[in-house]
């Protein structure tokens, strides 16, 4: 979505997730390019890196989704997608993401999205690649270790 299309009540939430990220140590991605009210996939943009992993945060509020991908050597990498309905609810997922952005692994992001799908049920999907799998309050077998 660009920039013109946001209403001012979302380009007022953007900030103060944008606000939320920074205050939390991720740096922000496409700034620039929002501000040139570019065409983006998602309207904000996050990464955030750690002795224990890299994570990238994504919120469309075309879509209404956060998407949270978290990598680490060797080779391990989970990506999830948490659909929301309203403000308040993705605030609540953002928020939840950051508390344990400080240490988190690929196995405690698979804990974290299975407890998210225990609060949201229905709404918490891990992609594969190839496909989406909706999550259970219990993580997918074969989902901790990537």
């Amino acid at each position: 979505m660009d920039r013109a299309s946001l209403t001012a009540a979302q380009l007022e939430q953007r900030q103060f997730l944008l606000d939320l990220l920074q205050a939390d140590g991720w740096t922000l991605r496409h700034l620039d390019a929002f501000d040139q009210d570019l065409w983006l996939p998602a309207e904000v943009t996050a990464r955030k890196r750690t002795p224990a992993s890299l994570m990238e945060l994504t919120y469309s509020f075309e879509d209404g989704y956060v998407g949270f991908n978290v990598a680490q050597r060797p080779l391990r990498r989970a990506e999830y997608v948490s659909y929301f309905p309203d403000w308040p609810t993705s605030l609540d997922i953002v928020q939840q993401i950051l508390a344990r952005s400080g240490h988190l692994t690929v196995d405690d992001a698979a804990q974290l999205a299975a407890d998210l799908a225990g609060q949201f049920p229905g709404d918490i999907f891990l992609f594969t690649g190839t496909e989406k799998i909706e999550l259970t309050a219990e993580p997918a077998p074969g989902e901790l270790g990537g």
